[in-house]
This record gives structure tokens, sequence and C-alpha cells, in this order.
């Protein structure tokens, strides 16, 4: 697929056919995150697949946000204050099928990230590069999907320490997102039409 054309059809995916994802796709897709640049050039990331069902859904459990929040009344009180009427539609969509996107995608990938220094103690943005560069890994990764006629969606845990400790990650290691992977169901999510000209400033703000 032509680059910008990837780039067009990205779009955040929550359903997913039932279909398998091969595994020559999703190895070139992984490969593509390899090779977005980072802070150290040390590329100091990894990759964890929940493949197995229970063992998927034992620890993503230990994830505080990964529930369905499917209550009208505790769902209003999530959106209450979101004014942009496309990002609230968003919210009412995506809350109720958190845990089901991520039981029911054919792939759900983990991308960590080696931190430097412990999150409490980053006092500056520079000591957030890591943080950044894997960033760069995570869009070469969705772009990459894209290209293979994939979808998916960035979860961005609450809290990690149960994910790491029962996944054995290292201490020195975080979890960056957890990705669901799949070919797309019916429902794909707006996206906020923006304008170029609108976004671009010259000499000054």
């Amino acid at each position: 697929m032509e680059f910008y054309e990837t780039v067009r059809r990205r779009r955040s995916v929550r359903e997913f056919q039932r279909r398998p994802v091969e595994e020559e796709k999703l190895q070139r897709v992984l490969e593509a995150g390899l090779k977005a640049p980072s802070h150290n050039h040390l590329r100091e990331w990894e990759f964890i697949l929940l493949r197995d069902v229970e063992r998927r859904k034992e620890v993503l459990e230990l994830e505080p946000s990964t529930r369905d929040i499917t209550d009208e009344r505790e769902l209003n009180e999530w959106t209450e204050g979101i004014r942009d009427k496309l990002e609230k539609e968003m919210y009412v969509k995506a809350l109720p099928v958190q845990k089901r996107m991520l039981m029911s995608a054919p792939e759900v990938l983990l991308v960590c990230f080696r931190m430097r220094k412990a999150l409490n103690d980053c006092k500056t943005l520079f000591d957030l590069n890591s943080f950044a560069s894997v960033w760069a890994c995570i869009e070469n990764i969705l772009l990459a999907m894209v290209a293979e006629g994939l979808y998916g969606v960035t979860k961005i845990p609450y809290e990690t320490a149960s994910l790491r400790e029962a996944l054995g990650i290292p201490k020195d290691y975080e979890v960056a997102a957890i990705i669901p992977i799949g070919y797309p169901g019916e429902y794909l999510v707006k996206q906020k039409t923006v304008s170029l000209q609108d976004k671009m400033h010259h000499d000054k703000w």
C-alpha cells in the first residue's frame, strides 16, 4: 500500500472478525516497529503476545481499567465532562467494550520499553526520552498493521505493577501500551477532520 494511503486509512478499531492473523503478517508488523528511531539507538523495546485465552484473561484482569463499563449511570459519569461531540461518541462506544475487545482480538500485543529512571523520578522532558521513543515504535506498528489490512487500538494501562509481576517483566521495564490486533469488524471510530492550515504556525504561535 502506498505510504500516504496507509496513513489516511489508519483508524482505531475495537471490534474484530474471528479470522486469525497470519504469522508472517504479524512478524512484518513487529519488524516495522523495530525500525523506529530510538533516543539511545539501542531500541530497548520488547514485545509480549498474549495468545493463550485463559492466560490472557488472567493477566488482563490485573489491570484495573480492563473492564466493560455498560452501566448507563456510570457511563454518563465518565463522559459528562466531555464537550466535543466526536470525542464523547468515541468514549460512549469504547468504554463498554474495553475488556471484550481484548478478549476477542486474535492477537493482543504488549509493547514494553526500558525506563532509565522510574516515572516518579522523572523531572524533565529529557527524562521521558525512552517513553517518547517507544511511541515511535508503536506508531510504526500501527501503520504497518494498516498496510497488512490489520487494525487495533492503543490501550494505555492505568497501573502496571501487577501486569509486570505476572509476566515477569524486569523492574526497569514498563508497559507502554496494550494493542489488540485483528481484521476489523463493523465499527470504525470516526476521525476528527482538521485543517493543516489551522494547525500550522510560522515563526510564532
